[in-house]
């Protein structure tokens, strides 16, 4: 498979075939590649590239030399090129005749195209750029009717030519990771699971905090299961496979739940994945998921605060949009300074009426409970 320069390899491939079929002419043209509109005066041979579409065959599957044949895979590029050739008088010849000498060029161009419709690696006309090939190029005249040449010709300042098309297949453009199978199996090991693998029902509640703990009722779990919590953008640095979940073990869940606490305090607010995953002698058994959404929530001081002055705020899952919502109104932003996503400082407004009163946060976009704190006078 060829990198990007597999396309300007086809262009070169082109030239080198229409030059060689030109060469015997008495009036050789010249053999181009580019626009339709170009200026000049010259009798020409011009390559246009005007429609790229996917090849069906091979868009869904890599190279069968050196592709890796299962949905683990990554397929490359894999294109089919459609092209305008398009003959040029010179603008003028002694006999009047210079129509004669394009269409003759053109003739000779479609020949030697005829004759080397495929294209093998092995070819001296087939560009280094090209190379290598999953399978030979593929030249095959282009059935185009008059409209749809014309409609090409249409955004163009020159006047319609006489012109043909082809389609070039296949070129694949290689993918920019290329998969890596693993290392061969050294030692054979089978399990037998008591389950065709788990299967989580729900998640109670659907919206949690670090102070929560989450009943979730499954089917299908083992001694073996592992739940985790999928990263989310702006969580600390830690595992790359997901948070582990903390299994709380007293007081015992009802038959078929799991009783769950999210690992940390810091973790970004928002939509993520909780994923439980079966294994059985260490081989996998089967894993599913389901959502959950983690809120911001205030978790203390325990002490009355104070109005008027900035005080410190012990909160989990806060993030740097968050919002203080006081007894249901926002706090302006001026009143609330982000310091960690455990920790905001706020400045209570002196009218705030002393005593018990609601306090909650929204942060990412997603609101969390209300708490209670305590006022000063």
């Amino acid at each position: 498979m060829a990198g990007v320069t597999a396309i300007q390899g086809v262009d070169d491939t082109l030239k080198k075939l229409t030059t060689d079929g030109v060469a015997g002419l008495t009036e050789k043209p010249d053999v181009t590649v580019g626009p339709l509109d170009r200026d000049s005066d010259a009798l020409r041979l011009n390559w246009f590239l005007y429609r790229i579409t996917p090849n069906p065959a091979y868009r869904n599957m890599e190279p069968p030399r050196t592709g890796w044949h299962s949905s683990r895979g990554r397929p490359p590029l894999a294109l089919q090129l459609q092209y305008l050739l398009t003959a040029f008088p010179s603008s003028e010849s002694n006999a009047g005749d210079q129509e004669q000498f394009a269409h003759a060029a053109l003739a000779a161009a479609m020949q030697t195209l005829h004759a080397n419709a495929i294209v093998h690696e092995a070819d001296p006309a087939l560009s280094p750029l090209a190379k290598p090939l999953v399978e030979p190029l593929r030249i095959t005249l282009d059935a185009l009717d008059l409209e749809s040449i014309s409609k090409l010709w249409t955004a163009t300042t020159q006047p319609l030519r006489l012109s043909v098309g082809y389609e070039i297949s296949l070129v694949v453009v290689d993918a920019l990771q290329q998969h890596v199978a693993g290392p061969p199996v050294r030692e054979r090991r089978f399990a037998v699971a008591p389950t065709m693998g788990p299967r989580i029902a729900s998640v109670d509640p659907p919206r949690a905090s670090f102070t929560d703990e989450l009943l979730v009722r499954a089917e299908g779990l083992t001694a073996g299961a592992a739940w985790t919590l999928g990263r989310a953008d702006g969580d600390p640095a830690g595992p790359p496979e997901g948070w582990p979940m903390t299994l709380a073990a007293t007081p015992p869940a009802p038959p078929g739940t799991v009783r769950l606490k999210l690992p940390r305090a810091d973790l970004t607010p928002g939509a993520r994945r909780l994923d439980v995953a079966v294994s059985e002698a260490g081989l996998l058994v089967g894993r599913d998921s389901i959502a959950l959404t983690v809120v911001p929530i205030v978790t203390g001081p325990s002490t009355p605060l104070s109005k008027g002055v900035q005080v410190d705020l012990d909160v989990a899952h806060a993030a740097g949009d968050v919002e203080v919502f006081l007894a249901g109104a926002r706090l302006a932003p001026s009143s609330v300074s982000f310091t960690s996503p455990t920790e905001l400082k706020i400045t209570i407004p002196p009218p705030t009426p002393a005593g018990t009163t609601e306090i909650a946060l929204r942060a990412g976009k997603v609101a969390g409970p209300s708490t209670f704190v305590t006022v000063s006078p």
